[in-house]
């Protein structure tokens, strides 16, 4: 099966409501489609019988049986708009949720990948378009082939009797061969758009280049330079948009052409009978043709979701990895770690063992990968090779909440979570250290009014140490936490740590701390060296 086409059925079923929810939706549409044929088809059969056989008499029943239907078509639309809305709620809720879980799980490295670019609003936009593989896809095209299959076999009851049942036959083959070509144009509707939306980010990407550079091109007397660069991208662009156009041309195509031999068919295989049944079973033809057009509309709507889930589907880390192991102790272990960054080791082939409750400095040169190797130890980055784990255990097998208290993190520039300073540090954490006591050791306001961000860098990576410690974790991992203090603050972030009885490892360059620590270790050229003291 081609790819395309079976990711969207994958995501059909990864999208799917609940049952009751889709069948009363598929039931309120379905109806609602036979009733707007039934209209159509009614009235004008009606016009027929009444201009044949004046008198209200003749004409009562059919009369009634419209009236009766133009009352029903309100609210059955409002009922399938309802039942419309409601699954696309739910679906708008349960991708949205994916989403926060799904990366929520990523590491620091690709969320630097895609930190880039808008990340969070296309991803939003994507999972609010999932909603449409159900509501403008799978329901119209269930409404449209039990309406079309309805209307024939209305056609195969007509009298005279038993003599409808050949054109009913041929009528269901022409609508099932005209679906077939829909189909079979899905595939290159799909890459057509794909194409096209390839085209227009290479064109803006051309453009945003070339502008950048314009100015000084132009003063060079090169302007065919950034003329010609441009009319290559937009010939791509316009070739995109012409060989869409053409595949959704096909399908219009389609439509029209089985109405059209539908009428033609009506010609050779009709029995003798009545006018009004011949205006009747003309109608359902034509009406071949306008349910084929509903058909492709929802096809099309499949073409634009594909891009979404084709999107979203970089972003799928897979189900998520939750282990069940607690360690026994302390004790941290790196086994031939090796990191990577561009194809580059930043740190290659360590071993190294941190004894529980020691502290430990880790120096180097700037860009030597002392942060990369921080984000390492607390699983937030992955290793490339090697194992680290705690008491024995693997970082891989412990479970994420009990990690996150067994061991926590302080990065160089913390990016808390706006409001008050004492809710910043509790979010999200419990423990027994009294909080209000830590930010008050380090010189923090802690006030009820006391804002996060109008704390300056410095009180902001204190408040940074004292959430570390709320939650009386076994190990510390701090990211230059005294960068930018002076020796009397760097005195009391040390008194603090201290009083943890944590192990405590940092990355840094302050003399003060590092001679605070038990062990020193170096990082360059991608080794780490341990320094006598």
């Amino acid at each position: 099966m081609n790819e395309d086409v079976a990711r969207i059925l994958r995501w059909l079923r990864r999208s799917q409501p609940p049952r009751g929810a889709l069948l009363q939706a598929m039931v309120t549409g379905s109806i609602a489609a036979i009733t707007n044929v039934g209209l159509l088809v009614g009235a004008v059969g009606l016009l027929v019988e009444s201009s044949r056989r004046p008198g209200l008499g003749a004409v009562a029943g059919v009369l009634i049986i419209i009236e009766v239907l133009a009352f029903l078509r309100s609210p059955l639309r409002f009922s399938e708009r309802m039942s419309s809305h409601r699954l696309g709620f739910d679906a708008v809720t349960r991708w949205r949720r994916w989403l926060v879980l799904n990366v929520g799980r990523w590491n620091y490295s690709r969320w630097r990948h895609y930190a880039a670019g808008d990340l969070l609003e296309r991803s939003l936009r994507d999972t609010d378009e999932l909603q449409d593989l159900w509501l403008r896809c799978a329901l119209p095209i269930m409404n449209t082939s039990v309406t079309m299959l309805l209307g024939d076999v209305v056609i195969a009851l007509l009298p005279p009797h038993n003599q409808w049942w050949r054109f009913a036959a041929v009528l269901f083959g022409v609508q099932s061969v005209g679906a077939a070509l829909l189909l079979s144009n899905l595939g290159p509707l799909i890459r057509g758009d794909r194409a096209l939306r390839r085209a227009k980010g290479d064109f803006q990407a051309e453009l945003v280049e070339l502008s950048a550079v314009a100015p000084e091109v132009f003063l060079l007397g090169r302007a065919e330079f950034v003329q010609t660069r441009l009319e290559h991208r937009r010939t791509e662009l316009q070739r995109a948009e012409y060989d869409l156009r053409r595949a959704q041309r096909r399908s219009s195509a389609v439509s029209l052409l089985a109405g059209l031999v539908a009428l033609q068919l009506l010609n050779f295989e009709r029995p003798t009978t009545s006018w009004t049944w011949l205006v009747v079973v003309a109608l359902l033809s034509v009406a071949t043709a306008d349910l084929l057009a509903g058909l492709r509309h929802s096809l099309d709507a499949a073409v634009a979701v594909s891009g979404s889930g084709e999107r979203l589907e970089q972003l799928d880390g897979g189900p998520a990895h939750t282990g069940v192991l607690s360690p026994l102790d302390s004790t941290l272990r790196l086994e031939h770690v090796r990191i990577e960054e561009g194809g580059v080791a930043l740190v290659n082939d360590v071993d190294v063992v941190v004894a529980e409750g020691s502290h430990v400095a880790i120096i180097g040169p700037s860009g030597a990968g002392k942060s990369t190797l921080l984000r390492a130890l607390c699983h937030l980055d992955a290793v490339d090779d090697g194992t680290i784990s705690i008491g024995g255990v693997s970082l891989e097998d412990i479970d994420e909440s009990q990690l996150r208290v067994l061991l926590s993190y302080v990065p160089s520039e913390p990016g808390l979570t706006r409001g008050y300073a004492r809710d910043v540090v509790a979010l999200g954490r419990s423990g027994t250290r009294v909080m209000s006591d830590d930010l008050a050791s380090l010189g923090i306001a802690n006030t009820s009014t006391t804002q996060f961000g109008e704390l300056s860098r410095g009180e902001r990576q204190r408040v940074a140490v004292v959430r570390s410690a709320v939650t009386n974790p076994a190990i510390i991992v701090a990211d230059e936490p005294t960068s930018g203090l002076g020796d009397a603050e760097t005195q009391l972030v040390i008194e603090l740590l201290e009083s943890t009885n944590a192990t405590v490892i940092v990355a840094t360059h302050d003399q003060q701390l590092i001679d605070w620590c038990d062990e020193v270790y170096e990082l360059s050229n991608a080794r780490l060296h341990r320094l006598t003291r």
